[in-house]
């Protein structure tokens, strides 16, 4: 362990993580350094001498004789995979000594949908959340008694979920089976000031990084004593932007005090793309929220907060790390860093998320821990599916669902492997019954899939048809569906949605050979 303590230590003393940790005079000299105290926050947090902690009471003891890895999943809401270009100590920590995928994607890009697949391994035609809310959306729609949880739970780990669950989760909700620390946020889970953990610990005038933070290495010091290996979810909100209660609605992501004034003196990466306020020739299906007026001062406002409350969850990222250093458990610890979704700012004049854009689609996903190569970069095209699959595979646990990702533990690990040619994608529509109740395909909205150079996407409702061939056009600024040189491309790539979007277990990760191309 002296080798990973210097590593931190040398981190820490060169202004890479926020000071307030000490023992930087004999950072180089080979001397073991002195360390925090357990406990002791690797971050200035906001706020004064009241810590969140996490109850972890339902922990089970373990000997200390099983040696299977810990597994932490840190999650961000709402985060563009190029966003991760401003968090310099998730770089410094994970990027610079892990594994960065930089194809992976959110298969179905909305938060509930997205957070169903993360528990379940599962898209949504199986798992059944196809939106946020209404009758196929939101909480009340996952299976809680059979996930992720429950699995690592009846399998020898313990297990830990903190932070933002699914839409649709309240004060009174009941406590998820499996978990054996429960701390999601209840209610209203985006108004960063304000809000509640499960059992009414509610907090005002506050931010909500720092108290998932706190929970987080909260968590981690009781799990690693318990000497059981552990699986913990950590759920920032960060950088989703806050839903404040009352006539305010959502307003830009809102910074901790000791990063308002952090200056950035950098043009925001949409305003730089090709595809900024333009239009897609050959337009898109007409479900897409295309906007018609798009103010560039704002875009680099709302990008500009968006930064700035990713800061402390760069600041959480780097505690974590020391607290698994200060546990004795860096070594045999995984640790990965995603998103739920991707976000769209101006490109192609789309805005949020729940389309299907390679914005919105790709997320940031790197991985740490034993034997995976440092500072290398894999373009597997991975999903928060495959995620789930990948993360029972490291721990030896068996799902007891059919999931519908496959396990990229091999590449992980240095290695090759053989994988699919075609990721099913789509988005989901809030049901309306009044207005929905004739539709065939209830719920859903875009269904489509993704290759190594298409995006395709049919409206199942109303047939409008998107693709885009990324090889002659990366910047997505053309939809080709109906261009007759196409046709054969088109039909192809349709015809493999029709049977990824029935599919389920291994038959969603087939290899259907070449593509067509255009002639």
């Amino acid at each position: 362990m002296q080798h990973v303590a210097r590593g931190l230590t040398a981190l820490l003393c060169t202004g890479i993580l926020v000071a307030g940790t000490g023992g930087c005079a004999g950072a180089d000299s080979g001397d073991q350094p002195s360390r925090p105290s357990p406990g002791a926050a690797a971050v200035a947090m906001d706020g004064g001498s009241k810590v969140a902690t996490a109850d972890t009471s339902d922990l089970v003891r373990g000997d200390g004789s099983d040696k299977r890895p810990n597994i932490v999943m840190v999650l961000t809401d709402d985060m563009r995979a190029d966003e991760l270009e401003q968090m310099p100590k998730t770089q410094a920590l994970m990027r610079e000594r892990g594994l960065d995928f930089t194809d992976a994607v959110s298969p179905h890009p909305l938060c509930c949908p997205a957070r169903a697949e993360l528990l379940t391994g599962q898209y949504a035609q199986n798992n059944g959340v196809r939106h946020n809310e209404s009758k196929y959306g939101g909480y009340s729609r996952i299976k809680t008694a059979n996930t992720i949880g429950t699995w690592f739970a009846q399998q020898g780990y313990n297990t830990g979920f903190i932070g933002k669950h699914a839409n649709g989760y309240e004060h009174d909700s009941p406590r998820d089976p499996g978990w054996h620390v429960w701390e999601p946020i209840t209610g209203n889970p985006t108004d960063y000031y304000r809000f509640r953990f499960f059992g009414n610990e509610e907090w005002r005038d506050d931010y909500v990084t720092d108290r998932i933070t706190e929970k987080t290495n909260s968590a981690v010091r009781a799990m690693a004593a318990a000497d059981r290996p552990f699986l913990l979810f950590s759920n920032h909100i960060a950088p989703h932007e806050r839903q404040q209660y009352g006539p305010q609605g959502l307003t830009e992501a809102p910074p901790a005090k000791r990063h308002a004034g952090l200056e950035i003196d950098q043009v925001a990466p949409p305003i730089k793309a090709k595809s900024y306020k333009r239009a897609v020739v050959g337009g898109l299906p007409r479900k897409t929220p295309v906007k018609k007026r798009i103010k560039t001062s704002k875009v680099q406002k709302k990008w500009e907060a968006r930064v700035r409350s990713l800061q402390s969850v760069d600041d959480g990222v780097a505690s974590l790390f020391a607290e698994l250093d200060d546990a004795g458990e860096a070594e045999n610890t995984y640790v990965v860093f995603t998103s739920d979704n991707g976000f769209s700012l101006g490109e192609r004049r789309l805005f949020k998320k729940n389309n299907l854009v390679q914005e919105s689609l790709r997320v940031p996903m790197i991985f740490t821990g034993p034997r995976v190569p440092a500072g290398k970069t894999s373009d597997l095209p991975v999903t928060l599916v495959d995620l789930v699959a990948t993360i029972a595979d490291l721990g030896g646990v068996k799902p007891r669902l059919d999931v519908d990702g496959a396990s990229f533990k091999r590449t992980l690990l240095g290695g090759t492997q053989p994988w699919r040619d075609t990721t099913l994608i789509q988005t989901g529509d809030k049901y309306q019954p009044r207005k929905h109740r004739n539709l065939r395909w209830k719920g859903w909205a875009l269904r489509g899939v993704r290759t190594e150079r298409y995006t395709y996407a049919r409206d199942v409702n109303n047939g409008d048809r998107m693709l885009f061939d990324r090889a002659r056009d990366p910047w997505e600024m053309r939809n080709v569906a109906r261009a007759p040189k196409y046709r054969r491309t088109a039909a192809e790539l349709d015809r493999r949605t029709n049977k990824l979007m029935r599919c389920a277990g291994d038959n969603c990760n087939r290899t259907f050979g070449k593509v067509p191309g255009p002639r």
